[in-house]
């Protein structure tokens, strides 16, 4: 569905994460982050895909849901072009905010917690026998679900220690996303950087995902072609300094850029997650400084700081 529609909302459920705050819900218009309340069953998934709109098999959906805590509402989009491409902002937002990357794998028109139990409240039997605060909910009759398939995958390189999000985590992110929808008016050709940042962690390969995340990085400097490893480390210690050691921050990246070297030109058969981390976090520094200064400097910009 890509043609305008009146303002509606569009939920994604989230895979691997987990919710790491108090309330139901946290609210940070237009993007509301909700714990999963209840289990869906088989027989609700046959009812949305009998009396209901999907597109993908409410099998598929019935497996990812087995992985699902968290769940996205994003809220006034008028497609769901808008919606997806919201959900891809706040998403390379949240990872540079310190959130493990994690999966969508469809999206819905309806929450989750409306449509689990919808079969039993379709029947006038079983809604009675149903489990306290399930029984009064979206019925077949009320509304119609529609969902799309989105990341129809369980592939995804996680960080075991940041799958946790926290109402903080998801504060600072809503505001970065807001920066971030400026920027790519400003600069669209970031467009290929979020893009990236946010495919890189679906390579199951750490190599394959390594050098998706310095072709980001890289796309940063695009008329940088001779003495690459020196300009990219020296421009991305500018880019991102706050402060503090600059040197040690660019003789990180250029460690970091000859590692991508070598697996690029096949001197490497594959990564370690140390070094799969520190590319990672070399690119999230990045989007963060982006997010700072509002801002993306050309390579002339940032010579003109180093040389001050």
């Amino acid at each position: 569905m890509t043609d305008k529609m009146a303002e509606t909302d569009f939920y994604y459920p989230l895979l691997f994460v987990t919710p790491a705050f108090d309330d139901e819900v946290v609210d940070c218009p237009p993007f509301h982050l909700a714990r999963r309340k209840w289990d869906t069953s088989t027989f609700d998934l046959a009812t949305l895909a009998t009396k209901h709109k999907l597109h993908l098999p409410y099998q598929a959906m019935d497996v990812f849901l087995s992985r699902c805590n968290l769940e996205l509402r994003i809220s006034g989009k008028l497609s769901l072009a808008e919606a997806n491409e919201a959900f891809q902002t706040l998403r390379v937002a949240l990872y540079s905010s310190g959130v493990s990357p994690f999966l969508s794998p469809f999206v819905a028109t309806y929450s989750i917690n409306d449509y689990s139990g919808i079969n039993s409240r379709d029947s006038e039997t079983l809604r009675s026998k149903m489990y306290p605060g399930m029984e009064v909910g979206l019925t077949s009759d009320a509304g119609k679900v529609e969902a799309w398939p989105f990341e129809l995958s369980f592939q995804c390189i996680v960080v075991p220690g940041a799958l946790s999000i926290t109402g903080a985590h998801f504060a600072e992110a809503s505001t970065k996303a807001a920066v971030w929808e400026r920027l790519l008016v400003r600069f669209p050709q970031l467009k290929a950087i979020v893009d990236a940042a946010g495919a890189a962690p679906m390579l199951i390969s750490r190599g394959q995902s390594l050098l998706h995340i310095w072709s980001a990085l890289e796309a940063l400097f695009p008329t940088v072609s001779t003495e690459v490893s020196f300009r990219i480390a020296l421009y991305i210690a500018q880019l991102t300094s706050e402060g503090g050691d600059r040197l040690a921050r660019y003789e990180r990246v250029r460690t970091a850029y000859n590692i991508r070297s070598k697996v690029a030109h096949g001197a490497r058969a594959s990564v370690t997650v140390d070094e799969w981390s520190q590319a990672w976090g070399i690119l999230m520094d990045s989007l963060n400084a982006l997010s700072r200064r509002e801002h993306l400097p050309s390579e002339r910009e940032l010579l003109s700081e180093i040389l001050k």
